[in-house]
């Protein structure tokens, strides 16, 4: 847990603010909130003035810990700026070990990526098998074969296109922005769902 202090500046508005928090809350992450547009005009005042000083354009949410901040509703920057690894970290450095000697590499929109991991991990709660997170997964298992991560559509994919369809798995050109991106099509037949 974190030693220094954690001050969350955010609105009462703010759907990203309500994501962070949410984020903290479930981490049991210490921390105080500073509802700016809630404020009386003095206190509002002092709180813009201490978020410029780190971030000028004064945006939410913006997290104070110690002489760091982050600013956005960049989730896993905030869990590696305090230091905590949760089921998800662990998942991407064993997946990652796994994959990138093969030509797979996760994609570099680290919060993008993060999040699809946490879907695999709750449909591996679900199913028993970490069906794919963009895909409607019928649950039994024979029936989902397909969708298993790493999908049998991957390859296929990736070498016409740079990216799974999910955008998890992507190629090292595709990473660095050396080739076009495109929306990946399905193809998964539709009868897999009945």
């Amino acid at each position: 847990m974190p030693e220094k202090s954690l001050t969350f500046y955010t609105l009462s508005t703010c759907g990203f603010c309500d994501i962070t928090k949410k984020m903290l809350d479930d981490l049991e992450v210490e921390y105080k909130a500073v509802v700016v547009d809630l404020l009386p005009a003095d206190k509002k005042d002092k709180a813009i003035a201490d978020i410029t000083r780190f971030n000028p354009r004064c945006t939410f949410p913006t997290i104070i810990y110690g002489d760091k901040v982050v600013i956005g509703m960049k989730l896993q920057e905030i869990k590696d700026m305090l230091g905590l690894r949760t089921d998800v970290d662990e998942l991407f450095d064993m997946l990652r070990k796994v994959q990138e000697p093969k030509g797979y590499y996760f994609n570099r929109d680290r919060e993008k990526t993060f999040q699809l991991l946490k879907a695999l991990l709750t449909n591996k709660d679900r199913y028993g098998y970490m069906s794919c997170p963009c895909r409607l997964a019928v649950g039994e298992r024979e029936k989902d074969k397909d969708i298993i991560c790493p999908c049998v559509y991957r390859e296929p994919d990736v070498q016409e296109f740079g990216s799974c369809y999910c955008n998890l798995y992507v190629s090292q050109e595709w990473n660095d922005g050396s080739i076009e991106r495109y929306l990946v099509p399905e193809r998964r037949s539709a009868d897999n769902y009945a």
